[in-house]
């Protein structure tokens, strides 16, 4: 069948077999044959339904062109008719009829492809096709790049859409498994693209991953932030979820909310991954910086200040990444300089040149008002990128602060302090001076913990001092006020700052440079009484930390070397003194074990917390056996603590109540101190069945001159009120050995124990303060004497039986006997032993107190008359009292009136005399 005989169906079904056989070179020449069935909306639909879609473009690009162009001529070339000339007519209408053309345009496509030329929406829908049906695609690019050029919609899509799925499917990730399809690409909002798109890196750390997809896949994906479809999704996706940025303004163009999504994603990604993002913004210009594959001809399709406005939100992205890192690491912090630095080069703002790491400490200035008008919440993650942020929008004061602010960080970082930044930002804008004292501390408490052992402290000190008010002057007349200048520390007086360099030199055992810069240097930063009270404080933390209480060792040698080198520039110091006496005390304990409650080892904090330190003596005396015959080592701790000032309250309670006129509480609270640790001794050596070395210390150490002619440490102290001896004295003279000895003792021990027993229950009658022990002392003193009456008659007894068996000489053989006058006086002798054995029984009907008590019990009435009334002979003019206390007269006043308390005197006496011989149960002899 010939071309001419045709009908207009079988020309329409013959277009359609040539494109489904590939063969679409004769389509020009139907469509020249047939005009009016031909047109070029139904050619391109036929070329899209029945051609294959894994046909090279190639072989069909100059159809289109041509059928686009119309530029079609008429040839004479045959075209086969056979594959429908065996049709009849109304068969091939039917069938014709029954042809499902796909439309040019794909469904929901954009508005600006819907009201575009049949040939832009028959490239975009055969892209479509070949990617959904082939997955081929660079036949797409094959396919779009002849039309490109003159088809500004089809441009637009190539670098938007087609560019960057295909750098990622076939560049940058070509290793990858799966591909991402057109269809998907096109589906996905800004927001979407960029998570996606700049998440897909390569597992191996390569940073310029990150530059690569900014630079070739959300730069070309961006360039079509404008595309109908584009804006739809980004709404929809808006009014689906909250934006991250907080009150910013919304952009003039999707383009540049899109490069906001960047920002955000740089910033939440730093936070995971900050070497890729630090990378980013070394290597990569920002949003300026993008590769469209050469396909935009006319360059970026903003103006001039939205392109200096996204450079602008660019750098303040950088800002905040510095900001938002909790990491403060010196890896880390390089990575911050570089990022700060490429920022204030990319905005033409380098106004700083210190922050290369070789600079020396510079006078930093900025806005501090601007600065300081932030508030806590400007340093939220969600606050970085408002636009109105002061800290991180790029400027030449939050370039410059945040310089000094990074400087510090590596200051601070190489004395062994970490800090983020944005506590390190907060601390110096939002802090109140104790905040910011708290963190020097700990600053110079990291400075004296680093190893380096080649530290200069010196060139720690200007640092200390430059993180003040990052100024390389120090200004020496602004001590007692708030730095002009806003430093790190800026809050805290100068002299303040001073101290605790003061106190970190001191403990890192810098003392000769101490001594120079604080004391021998004329223009020294601290008066002397700062000195003193900084190097106390010093001693102290050393002495509190210490473990052992030897002061050769740990922190008690520390402590005891910041001492000795600061004393002969403080020789008038109290407070030296006090701390020397408390060191040797507590190095003269620590030769004791001492262990105390819950199983706790004895440290030097526990002398300064101890409520009573003397009871640690006492524990001393508990915990180490014969402890008690170093009294003088234990006075000598006791007469330390005294000295040291530290709290004995046993001690100063006894004194309290002391009139004005006598001893200082200083000498009182010494002097109970050594009557304590004594009676401690005395205590000691008793439960150890030592009463010998007890008696000793008591004659010794505790009578007073006026009972012994012997000196001793605590001679004259009767002035002074005391509770303690006479209960030492007593409780020895109660002693009774608990342990049984090997051999016996015998009769003639015994008595001289007992003997002794009695002194001291003799001299605890003189001791004691009041009359209330009295009846208690003397049923003691009682029970002795009974019991030396009853061994001295056993001892009598013993004698006498001895002296019958040396008498009866009738049992010595060969013996004679005594005379009847040898008989008399032996019989006369025994005769008067038996009386003076008579006598001493208790029925003996005679009456006479012992004298050696009743001597001892009217010197105890008399003492206590004294001590109880000492005012009464002064008051009558006569200071001797009568033979018989209750016999003695009262003395009057100047009006003749006898005063209540001489009445009271003379009942307390005379009934007290009385009352003794009660007690005995005797009467004295000159009872009248």
């Amino acid at each position: 069948m010939a071309l001419e005989e045709l009908s207009d169906a079988h020309a329409i079904l013959l277009a359609t077999k040539l494109c489904a056989g590939g063969n679409v070179a004769d389509l020009p020449i139907l469509q020249a044959r047939f005009p009016h069935c031909f047109s070029l909306e139904r050619l391109l639909r036929i070329i899209l339904t029945f051609l294959p879609e894994s046909t090279e473009p190639s072989q069909y690009i100059s159809v289109l062109q041509e059928l686009a162009n119309s530029s079609n001529l008429p040839s004479d070339r045959p075209i086969d008719t056979s594959a429908i000339q065996d049709l009849s007519e109304s068969l091939a209408r039917k069938r014709v009829r029954k042809l499902h053309l796909r439309p040019l345009q794909r469904p929901d496509e954009e508005d600006e492809i819907a009201s575009a030329d049949p040939l832009t929406k028959f490239l975009i829908h055969r892209a479509h096709l070949i990617d959904s049906e082939t997955a081929l695609q660079p036949l797409i690019l094959d396919l779009i790049i002849p039309f490109y050029e003159h088809l500004p919609i089809i441009r637009t899509w190539l670098i938007s859409s087609l560019l960057p799925l295909l750098r990622l499917n076939y560049e940058f990730y070509a290793h990858r498994d799966e591909t991402i399809s057109l269809e998907i690409l096109e589906s996905m909002d800004d927001q979407t693209a960029v998570n996606i798109l700049l998440s897909l890196m390569s597992s191996e750390e390569n940073n310029m991953d990150l530059v690569n997809n900014l630079r070739g896949l959300i730069g070309p994906w961006l360039y079509g932030g404008n595309r109908s479809k584009r804006r739809r999704l980004n709404e929809a996706a808006q009014q689906s979820s909250v934006s991250f940025i907080q009150g910013s303004e919304k952009p003039q163009t999707t383009e540049l909310a899109g490069w906001e999504h960047v920002n955000e994603w740089l910033l939440s990604r730093s936070l995971v991954d900050r070497d890729s993002v630090v990378g980013a913004f070394t290597h990569w210009d920002g949003p300026s910086d993008v590769d469209l594959g050469g396909y935009d001809n006319g360059g970026t399709q903003l103006s001039e200040e939205q392109a200096k406005d996204l450079q602008v939100r660019y750098g303040q992205s950088g800002l905040a990444v510095v900001y938002a890192h909790a990491d403060s690491s010196m890896a880390v912090l390089e990575g911050s300089f570089q990022v700060l630095t490429r920022v204030a080069k990319l905005l033409d703002l380098e106004d700083s040149s210190y922050l290369t790491p070789d600079s020396e400490l510079p006078s930093v200035h900025y806005d501090t008002e601007s600065m300081s008008s932030t508030s806590r919440a400007s340093l939220l993650q969600n606050s970085l990128l408002r636009p109105t942020n002061p800290l991180t929008k790029p400027s030449p004061p939050s370039i410059s602060f945040l310089s000094a602010l990074l400087l510090s960080l590596r200051i601070l970082t190489e004395l062994g302090h970490l800090v983020p930044c944005r506590v390190a930002a907060n601390m110096c804008l939002h802090s109140t001076e104790e905040m910011q004292l708290a963190e020097l501390k700990s600053v110079v408490g990291s400075t004296v913990k680093q190893p380096n052992l080649n530290q200069d402290w010196s060139m720690v000190r200007q640092r200390l001092l430059w993180l003040r008010d990052w100024q390389a002057e120090q200004f020496d007349n602004a001590w007692d006020e708030p730095s002009p200048y806003h430093g790190l520390f800026w809050r805290i007086p100068r002299d303040t700052v001073e101290t605790e360099i003061l106190k970190a030199l001191l403990a890192a055992k810098e003392y000769e440079l101490a001594i120079d810069i604080y004391t021998n240097s004329k223009s020294a930063p601290l008066n002397l009484a700062q000195v003193e009270a900084a190097v106390q404080e010093a001693i102290f933390t050393a002495y509190d930390n210490a473990s052992n209480g030897n002061r050769t060792r740990g922190g008690m040698k520390r402590a005891y070397d910041i001492l000795q080198s600061f004393t002969p520039h403080f020789p008038d110091s109290a407070v030296f003194k006090q701390i020397h006496a408390l060191i040797a005390a507590t190095h003269a304990l620590s030769y004791y074990s001492l262990t105390l409650q819950h199983g706790v080892p004895f440290q030097p904090v526990s002398v300064r917390v101890h409520h009573d330190p003397i009871l640690l003596i006492e524990k001393v005396l508990e915990q180490n056996a014969k402890s008690y015959t170093k009294l003088d080592d234990l006075l000598s701790i006791g007469r330390n603590l005294v000295a040291a000032d530290v709290p004995t309250q046993a001690a100063l309670h006894e004194a309290e109540d002391e009139p004005a006129h006598h001893k200082p509480p200083k000498e009182h609270a010494l002097l109970a101190a050594e009557r304590r640790i004594t009676s401690l001794a005395i205590a000691s050596a008793l439960s150890s069945d030592d009463f010998g070395t007890a008696y000793s210390y008591i004659l010794t150490r505790l009578t007073p001159p006026s009972l012994l002619s012997t000196s001793s440490p605590l001679l004259n102290t009767t002035s002074v009120p005391d509770d303690i001896t006479w209960r030492a004295v007593y409780n020895a003279g109660r002693y009774r050995a608990t342990t049984p000895t090997h051999p016996p003792p015998t009769i003639q021990s015994q008595i001289s124990h007992l003997s002794q027993r009695m002194e001291l229950l003799s001299l605890s009658l003189v001791l004691v303060p009041s009359p209330d022990p009295l009846p208690e002392i003397l049923g003691a003193w009682r029970r002795c004497d009974e019991e030396l009456t009853s061994l001295r008659a056993r001892e009598q007894q013993e004698e006498d039986l001895w002296d019958r068996k040396g008498d009866t000489l009738s049992s010595v053989p060969g013996g004679f006997g005594p005379s009847d006058s040898e008989r008399d006086a032996f019989d006369t002798e025994r005769q008067r032993a038996a009386r003076r054995a008579r006598a001493a029984m208790p029925n003996s009907h005679h009456h006479e107190a012992p004298m050696g008590l009743f001597e001892v019990a009217r010197g105890a009435a008399l003492a206590l008359h004294k001590n109880a009334f000492p005012l009464r002979g002064a008051a009558d003019g006569s200071a001797p009292l009568a033979p018989h206390d209750h016999d003695r007269p009262l003395s009057p006043d100047s009006e003749g009136h006898v005063r209540k308390r001489d009445m009271v005197s003379n009942m307390m006496t005379g009934g007290l005399v009385s009352g003794i011989g009660w007690v005995l149960g005797a009467d004295p002899v000159n009872k009248k």
